[in-house]
């Protein structure tokens, strides 16, 4: 690999302009305590960590997409030294990298991703109807864990043989699959585990990708909506003719196993969100700046 891929220059740019930024800042805050005698106010502290965390986020991104580690520092050094940003470098050489294992990382992200459409595709309407907060939880996650998946793709310019092998017809298969016979209590209570998970990180690598410009490409996962359609298009094709002659959707036959075993759900108790954008966010250490 010489020279990087159209995609992976937006995002060594977008390295480039967050280092150049931050290191910007800096100065100036630098230069005004030195004539004035006063510090930075907290608000600036808070810009910064937050720029920093954004940019700390698209580096972690940009390695999981594949672009090379000595292209990333490169992009940081020349930013950090305030040189112009110049796609046509003699770029440094780069070590092996291990596409395969890139696409089995993202294959991982993908069945959760699955999984999650999965649970939604049987439950997610009548966990809405009890616990809003929670199913608004849900569906963020949902949505920015895709977005997520389908940025790193872009980057990784998955083809179309690899989309087939990461998120084709059997991958969808296999989700509906476990969800068909599972008791609505265990739905339940997976529903809530994955309103509860953990997406931070992962959150703030979807946004500094698409800060950075990448839009998912030809091969992409299919929107939230388009996942749970898809399973549950598997979960009736085999539904029996009783049930289908009835008309019962998946959700419906849910909905009406927890009412023919009595489980309610606590209308009143709801899971805090991790990703609630007012929580105060825990601030990296930046080089040369003290809070």
């Amino acid at each position: 690999m010489s020279k990087p891929s159209r995609m992976q220059v937006k995002v060594l740019k977008a390295v480039h302009v967050h280092a150049a930024t931050v290191r910007v800042m800096q100065d100036r805050a630098k230069a005004t305590q030195q004539s004035t005698g006063q510090a930075p106010p907290a608000s600036w502290y808070e810009d910064l960590h937050g720029r920093a965390r954004l940019w700390q986020a698209l580096e972690n991104a940009a390695a999981d997409a594949g672009v090379p580690a000595a292209w990333i520092t490169q992009c940081r050094q020349r930013g950090d030294l305030g040189m112009a940003w110049r796609g046509d470098l003699h770029w440094r050489e780069t070590q092996f990298i291990d596409r395969d294992q890139l696409l089995s990382d993202l294959r991982q992200k993908v069945r959760h991703v699955q999984d999650m459409a999965a649970v939604k595709a049987v439950y997610g309407e009548r966990g809405a109807q009890s616990e809003v907060g929670t199913a608004q939880m849900f569906d963020r996650k949902l949505r920015v864990l895709s977005q997520r998946i389908n940025a790193v793709a872009a980057v990784l310019e998955v083809s179309e043989a690899e989309a087939e092998r990461l998120w084709g017809a059997h991958s969808w298969s296999a989700a509906a699959e476990s969800v068909r016979d599972h008791s609505p209590l265990t739905l339940a209570g997976r529903w809530r585990a994955h309103a509860r998970t953990e997406t931070t990180e992962l959150a703030l690598q979807a946004t500094a990708l698409n800060d950075a410009g990448i839009v998912p490409g030809a091969q992409a996962l299919p929107e939230p909506g388009d996942m749970a359609e898809l399973i549950e298009h598997h979960l009736s094709a085999v539904t029996p003719p009783e049930l289908s002659a009835a008309g019962a959707e998946p959700g419906a036959q849910i909905t009406e196993a927890i009412d023919a075993a009595g489980i309610t759900s606590d209308t009143g108790t709801e899971f805090v969100s991790t990703d609630d954008p007012d929580r105060a966010p825990l601030s990296p250490i930046v080089p040369g700046v003290e809070p």
